[in-house]
């Protein structure tokens, strides 16, 4: 089946949602998401989002912190105006009838996380994704917005006029055409004028991650197939504080209630970050704890640490933070009378498609927003609560640009995905296996602390996993969990290539073969075949 569109979004996250809210009601906006909506990492966010809206902020105070805690790497002009654009999106959303605590401007009910020097984060609870990603779905399914969303739908491949229509474009330029999609066991091939990456992060490469079974890579593995820069790939965030437990291997302590007094302890009782940050203790930047934390545990060869709530107490825990709060205690965790074991999980993508603000690639007709993307603004450590700004801002902005500058589609002739000789998968211990070795590799060799022998080990061994899976990708049927394979094996490689190249430590690139940074910090650039 063969669809067209004048504006083809792939992800159901705040980037895609806000992005296809925004656009002209005249368009004809598909909107794809591969699980069913609300999905993704924006839906599992609790802390909030940061923006200056207060009397005791401004923009150019946000910018600072943002430039502090992105360690050299900051696009300065970016930032700026992301940042600028944050009081604009709270209103946007208002607007909608998305109304977050702190909106109103009175920064008592404003949260602050590590990294801020005044209390700037807007937030619901500790639910912000959830309202988000609930609201937002539900404006986009509403019949006035003009949207046709399409869940269970897995882009498999951009369609790019150099490989599928060759002829479309004079010069050998390229442009993107739209993608193939997998739904219900078919491709379907989905033409567009435009076409907007907003599949979110990669934070299934590793073993312990906050991010959702779905945060797979696909945009970045997509993009990278089709020739454009991945920039950054080898500064992944850890969040410090994810739930160490069996039962509940993603969930998220939120970084917010360090900010309201929350104290991080080893497995001794001492509260350990007086030694490695006495200035900002636990509101130090999530680099900064998080290596803090992998120290303990390596030092003492303990598997957790603690954080203690309990100062806190159970009437405020409830009312301020419900989702841990009843998330804990169903494990039988009281976190008013104890503390709450923790450890550091892989949390977000700092890396991504070398995007600007509005999404613009390096390619006509194709944008990436949101995780996604790389453009600069987050520079080699995320300020907390800066992603779901970056998103809504991205996604406004997208949408600006595309009203104004849209390519319409093409008339080219594109083929139709053919399927071959290809066989139905039989044994799906091939894919399982694959895939715990992936992010066990990643995990102990690529995580936190890096060494060049550890990554070159790494490489080595994920190239055998990324020849397998590009040999099954083309001798099998396709279906999610191969193809989300081929993407986890390829956006492996490319952190491990990119944590390579940089010959330096700087913010979530940690190597102790080159513990020092440089004096001219240089974006890391991975490109297929060069």
């Amino acid at each position: 089946m063969s669809r067209k569109c004048d504006v083809l979004v792939i992800g159901g996250g705040m980037a895609g949602l806000t992005c296809a809210l925004s656009l002209p009601k005249e368009l004809d906006v598909v909107l794809l998401s591969k699980t069913a909506l609300p999905c993704g990492s924006t839906y599992l966010a609790q802390g909030g989002m940061a923006a200056a809206v207060s009397a005791e902020d401004s923009v150019e105070v946000h910018l600072q912190d943002t430039i502090r805690a992105g360690s050299g790497l900051v696009d300065v002009d970016v930032a700026g105006t992301i940042i600028s654009e944050g009081p604009n999106l709270v209103k946007r959303l208002a607007d909608w009838g998305i109304e977050l605590e702190g909106g109103e401007g009175g920064s008592k009910s404003l949260g602050i996380e590590g990294g801020h020097s005044v209390r700037r984060v807007l937030h619901h609870k500790d639910r912000t994704g959830w309202f988000l990603s609930d609201r937002l779905a539900e404006l986009c399914r509403q019949q006035e917005s003009g949207i046709e969303i399409l869940e269970s739908a897995f882009a498999i491949n951009l369609i790019t006029a150099s490989r599928e229509a060759p002829d479309a474009l004079p010069g050998g330029s390229d442009r993107c055409l739209g993608a193939y999609v997998l739904i219900d066991g078919e491709v379907h091939t989905f033409l567009s004028g435009e076409t907007v990456l907003a599949t979110g992060g990669a934070g299934k490469v590793y073993r312990y991650t906050s991010n959702d079974d779905t945060s797979t890579g696909d945009g970045i593995a997509m993009a990278y197939r089709a020739g454009l820069p991945i920039r950054n790939m080898e500064l992944f965030q850890f969040h410090p504080t994810c739930l160490f437990h069996p039962e509940r291997r993603n969930f998220l302590v939120t970084e917010a209630l360090r900010g309201d007094g929350a104290r991080l302890l080893n497995l001794d009782g001492d509260r350990f970050m007086t030694r490695y940050a006495p200035e900002r203790l636990e509101l130090a930047p999530r680099d900064i704890v998080a290596r803090a934390i992998d120290n303990e545990m390596k030092e003492r060869s303990h598997d957790h640490v603690l954080l203690d709530c309990s100062s806190l107490g159970e009437t405020f825990l409830r009312d301020h933070y419900p989702q841990v709060t009843e998330g804990v205690v169903e494990l039988g965790i009281i976190p008013w009378e104890e503390p709450i074991p923790v450890v550091p999980a892989a949390h977000y993508s700092v890396g991504g498609v070398a995007a600007r603000p509005d999404g613009a690639t390096g390619m006509l007709g194709l944008r990436a927003i949101g995780e996604t993307s790389c453009t600069g603004f987050h520079g080699a450590n995320r300020l907390g609560s800066n992603s779901l700004l970056e998103a809504g801002v991205a996604g406004m902005l997208c949408a600006e640009s595309l009203s104004r500058d849209r390519l319409r589609a093409t008339g080219a002739s594109v083929r139709d995905w053919y399927f071959g000789r290809a066989e139905p998968l039989t044994e799906n211990i091939l894919v399982d296996h694959a895939w715990a070795s992936l992010r066990s590799v990643m995990w102990d060799y690529v995580g936190i602390v890096r060494t060049d022998k550890r990554l070159h080990r790494a490489l080595r061994l994920v190239d055998v996993i990324s020849w397998e899976a590009e040999q099954d990708y083309w001798e099998l049927l396709p279906q999610v969990e191969l193809l989300e394979l081929r993407n986890l094996s390829t956006v492996c490689r490319i952190i491990i290539e990119s944590a390579l190249k940089r010959r330096e430590s700087r913010g979530l690139h940690y190597n102790r073969d080159v513990p020092d940074p440089l004096p001219s910090p240089r974006d890391t650039i991975i490109r297929k075949g060069r």
